[in-house]
């Protein structure tokens, strides 16, 4: 559960440069990131595809419970990023792909009571200017 917070916010800390895609993208990327920063469930919900799929399993309804579940347990949340990339597909600029790898911690007061490091990959779709996580997947490092 709290790896897909940890691919999102991850993604909320990469970079582009708010009409060019980049710009669009970073402004997603921002969004992501204070939603789950302020416990937005819904923000968050806005920014996944209708077709949003994670570990080539989980739907919407998994992300929603389990945003759910994360911001109940976790007062605090932080995403240590320690490598990332961002790149628009060349050949088909309404999509995106994000990898890194970032370390979670989660606190139900000042002191960290969970965290882990994980490599994560997520793919962005431009629909309709907007751009939507539409794929996530990751991976604990060992």
């Amino acid at each position: 559960m709290r790896f897909l917070l940890a691919a999102l916010l991850a993604l909320s800390l990469l970079g582009c440069g708010a009409s060019s895609p980049d710009e669009r993208l970073n402004q997603a990327i921002e969004q992501l990131q204070s939603g789950i920063e302020e416990r937005d469930r819904s923000a968050v919900m806005d920014l996944l595809h209708p077709e949003f799929i994670a570990q080539s399993q989980y739907d919407q309804d998994w992300a929603d419970r389990t945003l759910r579940l994360m911001f109940l347990r976790n007062q605090r949340i932080n995403v240590l990023v320690t490598q990332q990339r961002t790149e628009i597909d060349p050949g088909y600029e309404q999509r995106a792909e994000s990898e890194a790898r970032v370390t979670l911690t989660g606190a139900e007061r000042l002191i960290p009571n969970s965290a882990g490091q994980y490599d994560i990959r997520l793919l962005w779709e431009d629909v309709d200017g907007r751009w939507l996580l539409r794929d996530i997947n990751w991976q604990p490092v060992r």
